[in-house]
């Protein structure tokens, strides 16, 4: 395969299905079968028995993790259960009591996580039509994946795969108000939460990278992309300095 290790972030279903914050226990999708994603691929329903049987929580050596934003150094909790049902990839949790663990809860009642991503090897996929072809009718697919080696599940503080550029996977065309929304979620969850000093540093960097991109964005040659107004960008820049000062 052309790459040994990818990752995918489904939006359509992959998200939090419900979370008991007494006991810890959060249940959703790490992700969803047989729509196409912005890679043109399609994953089918089976993809995950193998490696969920060899390596799942249930199998002899365990080994898939759940990860915040794909960080092997941030664990969130112990993997209870790992199946795939009609809709997709449904996993439960038992999010840890460490700093990070709680401070995940925190973020899931808040309603700032609601995303996630996984981190595999594509072991056996198909080509259901030509690039050519696919480019000219992208609904159909590119590729159709029916096996996988997972690693791990990921719930992700914003879009795309990896935590230091989350804005990566955004095409030109993006909703900037959906960007300026999580930004909101993101300084109204700060202001309020008793998080851990990590936890809202982790997300300020988060916010500020997303300001910085707008900012590009409205300076870039496309001017028609940015329908915020000029005012508003330079207020929520000031804002986050103020954030950071303090």
């Amino acid at each position: 395969m052309d790459k040994l290790y990818v990752y995918k972030t489904d939006t359509i279903s992959a998200k939090i299905m419900d979370a008991d914050p007494k006991l810890g226990i959060v249940t959703g999708y790490f992700s969803h079968f047989n729509n196409v994603d912005s890679d043109g691929d399609i994953i089918k329903k089976g993809s995950f028995a193998k490696t969920i049987k060899e390596q799942g929580p249930a199998s002899t050596q365990p080994r898939i993790k759940h990860l915040l934003n794909h960080d092997p150094a941030q664990p969130l909790g112990k993997l209870l259960n790992l199946k795939e049902d009609a809709t997709g990839l449904l996993y439960e949790s038992q999010v840890g009591t460490h700093n990070l663990g709680q401070d995940f809860i925190k973020m899931v009642e808040s309603g700032l996580i609601t995303e996630h991503s996984i981190g595999f090897k594509v072991m056996k996929r198909n080509q259901i039509q030509s690039y050519e072809d696919y480019m000219k009718n992208s609904l159909k697919g590119w590729y159709e994946i029916s096996e996988v080696k997972l690693y791990e599940g990921s719930s992700l503080t914003a879009w795309g795969a990896n935590p230091l550029t989350p804005i990566t996977s955004l095409k030109s065309d993006f909703d900037v108000d959906l960007v300026i929304s999580q930004m909101a979620a993101i300084e109204k969850f700060c202001r309020n939460s008793d998080a851990t000093d990590d936890t809202i540093e982790m997300l300020l960097l988060h916010s500020k990278q997303l300001t910085q991109f707008i900012c590009d964005i409205k300076n870039a040659t496309q001017p028609t992309i940015v329908t915020q107004p000029e005012d508003n960008i330079a207020d929520i820049i000031r804002e986050f300095n103020n954030h950071l000062k303090n």
